[in-house]
């Protein structure tokens, strides 16, 4: 089943994060634009930029009309979170909404990344959340990037054909400006974010969790995770961690194909999924 097929597929995953998020981070009066957000990114997966222009709408639309990017903006509703947010007054607020491929009746990996990154001198106007997803998956640009998802993207497509179900999210729920405010932030909402985190194990379920970085490390053991993988995070900058993590990278060459083969394995062999 291509991959596309496998994007965000419908499940019990479908109904209940998309609740979370607005209950949690964006405010239940925006639940219907998530819903709708979850539905443009299944429509558009294999979508060209210019393709993706036609499914903008008035409500789910870039910032300022950038036509090199498939994020959009929603407001930052009432939420307990969402509240504290709008009290900064500052931009670039970054909200990844979790995303699973291929979940059914399967064992499923629940991959954590760090944060949802944004550039502040392109959003720090922009006060509303700027939406896309962990490692921009749901971007056909950005899956084929070798600076971006790819590796990501081979990765999942690795574990999907093995069986698995995958659900990805981020430790730090919020990414606010700069990353001194967003750790200030994180810091001081360690304990909410923590319950949400709780809550998407409760829908997933999953057979294991694996962090990506020692940032999505240290916040999983803030929030007492248990039995966690930890691996060096995906991406270019941390190809040094990689080879040191996976010796054989050294000899086989760290491209995107291998790392993605290398932690395949580690995560199937030291997670114990059959």
């Amino acid at each position: 089943m291509p991959m596309r097929d496998q994007f965000c597929n419908e499940c019990g995953l479908s109904y209940g994060v998309p609740r979370l998020v607005a209950e949690r981070l964006l405010g239940v009066e925006y639940l219907h634009r998530i819903e709708n957000r979850y539905e443009q990114m299944r429509k558009c997966y294999d979508c060209t930029y210019a393709e993706w222009q036609e499914a903008f709408t008035v409500e789910l639309k870039t910032f300022r009309g950038y036509d090199d990017t498939t994020t959009v903006t929603i407001p930052i509703g009432n939420s307990q979170l969402g509240t504290d947010i709008k009290a900064l007054h500052k931009g670039a607020i970054g909200v990844d909404l979790p995303t699973w491929f291929n979940v059914q009746d399967n064992k499923r990996i629940m991959l954590v990344a760090q944060d949802p990154l944004r550039n502040n001198k392109r959003y720090g106007e922009c006060l509303d959340a700027v939406i896309s997803s962990p490692f921009g998956l749901h971007d056909r640009y950005h899956r084929e990037w070798k600076k971006g998802g790819l590796m990501m993207a081979l990765l999942v497509e690795k574990l999907v054909n093995k069986g698995y179900g995958i659900y990805l999210t981020d430790a730090n729920k919020f990414f606010i400006y700069d990353h001194k405010i967003t750790n200030k932030f994180s810091k001081a909402h360690i304990d909410k974010y923590a319950e949400i985190m709780r809550q998407e194990i409760e829908i997933v379920k999953p057979a294991a969790i694996v962090c990506l970085g020692r940032s999505a490390e240290r916040m999983c053991k803030k929030m007492g995770l248990q039995d966690i993988l930890v691996l060096p995070h995906l991406s270019g900058a941390a190809r040094g961690a990689m080879i040191r993590r996976f010796p054989k990278l050294g000899e086989v060459g760290a491209t995107a194909e291998n790392i993605a083969e290398e932690y395949a394995r580690e995560i199937k062999c030291r997670t114990f999924i059959g």
